[in-house]
């Protein structure tokens, strides 16, 4: 059997990082919308002055952090790829550091499609793949783009796979 160099590559959604942006939004609407109140309350004759400094400064710490977090979660998600070849598929992720897992194509072993509401709006699911693999059992390919597409592909793929290497199921 002749070998293709056949590679299908694609990436997670940022959609994944909503519920992050979605509390950094409410959070920091928050802290302004009550930062005169708290400044006031801060400011009282009750509280030391060096204390007061302090506390002053802890909603601006608290939208820092936050937009830290969103940004920290936005490059990992865009550090992630996925990248399914003829024989293996390969999850690579980290932002300094690097991780490239691979499970043969042969191994896989069942399929499950979940689509969230929000996900179903945009096109996107989860499809998460149960295989024979010791290292990797359940393997997970998040917030993918048309996602029946390429479980039809993996499942095609999974198939030929196991015909050219005589690999059968047994339980």
């Amino acid at each position: 059997m002749e070998k293709s160099n056949f590679e299908v590559k694609f990436k997670p959604s940022q959609l994944v990082n909503w519920p992050w942006l979605m509390a950094m939004i409410l959070v920091s609407g928050l802290i302004i919308s009550y930062l005169h109140e708290y400044e006031v309350l801060i400011r009282s004759p009750t509280i030391p002055e060096k204390a007061s400094l302090v506390l002053i400064s802890i909603p601006g710490y608290i939208c820092l952090f936050m937009l830290l977090m969103v940004i920290y979660n936005v490059l990992k998600i865009w550090c992630i790829s996925y990248e399914v070849s003829q024989e293996e598929i390969r999850i690579k992720r980290g932002i300094l550091s690097r991780n490239h897992e691979f499970v043969e194509l042969y191994r896989v072993k069942d399929y499950s499609l979940n689509q969230p509401l929000v996900y179903r709006l945009f096109g996107l699911g989860n499809l998460t793949l149960f295989t024979s693999d010791r290292t990797h059992p359940v393997f997970t390919l998040r917030a993918v783009g048309e996602p029946e597409k390429k479980y039809q592909l993996i499942r095609e793929l999974v198939e030929r796979n196991r015909k050219a290497k005589h690999v059968f199921e047994v339980d």
